[in-house]
């Protein structure tokens, strides 16, 4: 049995994910962030999907599959063990480090982690004291392996463990962020990132409008981390409120996503910035449609700036990319009925289409004019195992 499995094995149930608490004294609407997300890095590509019979809970098993730069192929690298009907969220590192948090279901009251150094060959246990919340940056790796974690308990707060994930402590929580931001109105953390020189990153979802909510430290004269301060970048014609859906790091920098909400309509927005105040890029807004949601993000393709968000209505998909600072939301060709995922490679987009324990990968690259199936794999699912 592997490490993995050993320390963790009594983690078995089903049920819903964990919710954060809320940052501000009045509340909103907060976006359903889809977990289906994937990242690419300078060392590979890596997504996480649900398989099994997604109609049922307890037969619903989150799986994580990863693909090395260089590859053509994705291969399953669920870190064993740990029942992940809950969801599951992935980070992953320019180095190469990986980790990954179980959401709570059932029994399961708290979050077991798992990291690897080598690609997912082997994972190294670890266990958060409190539930992570249910959103794709819930996790962030550092470029010394080091790990952030955003938990919900009595509201919110942010831990960090060093790479060997030996000890958490609190970096901080929702009760000492409430008098640091004033033009986004906090109402929950939705995300965090490492920048290059492993400064910590919080995004935040903002009952304000007109700005995305970032939080980066703040240092006093003798280099002491001392609170925190607002770097988000400023939205152009925008009255919505925004939401931090995504933010990584990237070979540049930082990119991240927002979807923005009015009472009319709902849009996304990408960024991009080095993670400090008045350094930031933003792209048009683009409009999900009425009748449609956002099912899935990716994050890394292009250049490894690129951002791309898989919307769905009914079985009917369509992805929208955009490359990076300065370029335009461009539609590729209707993907396939029923996608649950979305990955960037270079100029590549996959997608992911699950019927109960298979999962066909589908194709797009630029100049085309269709989608084509590329491979199918077959991943066991252990139904009946969480019931």
């Amino acid at each position: 049995m592997s490490p993995v499995a050993s320390a963790l094995v009594f983690a078995v149930g089903v049920g819903g994910v964990a919710a954060g608490g809320v940052l501000g004294g009045r509340s909103k609407e907060l976006p359903s962030v889809p977990i289906s997300a994937s990242a690419t890095t300078s060392g590979s590509s890596s997504a996480v999907v649900a398989m099994g019979r997604l109609n049922d809970p307890s037969n619903t098993f989150w799986e994580v599959f990863l693909r090395p730069v260089g590859s053509a192929s994705w291969t399953l690298e669920t870190p064993p063990g740990v029942a992940s009907n809950g969801g599951l969220v992935m980070a992953a590192s320019s180095s190469g480090s990986l980790a990954v948090g179980f959401l709570t279901s059932g029994d399961l009251k708290f979050s077991p982690v798992a990291e690897s150094s080598n690609g997912g060959r082997a994972w190294s246990p670890g266990v958060l004291p409190s539930p992570l919340v249910a959103t794709p940056n819930a996790l962030a790796v550092g470029p010394k392996g080091e790990v952030l974690a955003v938990v919900a308990d009595a509201g919110q707060r942010v831990l960090v463990a060093p790479a060997n994930l030996s000890i958490w402590r609190t970096l901080t929580s929702t009760m000492t962020l409430k008098p640091v931001t004033s033009a986004c109105d906090p109402q929950e953390i939705t995300a965090a990132a490492f920048t290059a020189v492993s400064q910590p990153l919080l995004g935040l979802a903002c009952a304000g409008a007109g700005e995305v909510g970032i939080l980066a430290p703040l240092f006093s004269t003798n280099g002491k981390q001392s609170g925190w301060h607002e770097i988000g970048p400023s939205l152009t014609a925008s009255d919505g409120a925004p939401a931090v859906v995504r933010l990584t790091s990237t070979i540049d920098g930082i990119a991240g996503l927002a979807e923005v909400r009015t009472e009319k309509r709902t849009s996304l927005v990408a960024f991009w910035g080095q993670g400090s105040l008045d350094q930031w890029s933003e792209s048009v807004p683009i409009t999900v449609p009425s009748g449609w949601t956002l099912k899935a993000t990716a994050t890394g393709g292009g250049s490894g700036r690129g951002v791309a968000v898989l919307l769905g209505s009914g079985e009917q998909r369509r992805v929208e990319e955009v490359a990076g600072p300065g370029a335009r939301w461009a539609s590729l060709p209707e993907a396939p009925r029923g996608a649950s995922g979305v990955a960037e490679i270079g100029l590549e987009v996959d997608t992911f289409v699950v019927t109960n324990s298979r999962l066909a990968v589908w194709k797009w690259e630029s100049g085309v004019s269709q989608w084509s199936e590329v491979a199918s794999i077959s991943v066991p699912i252990p139904y009946g195992s969480s019931s």
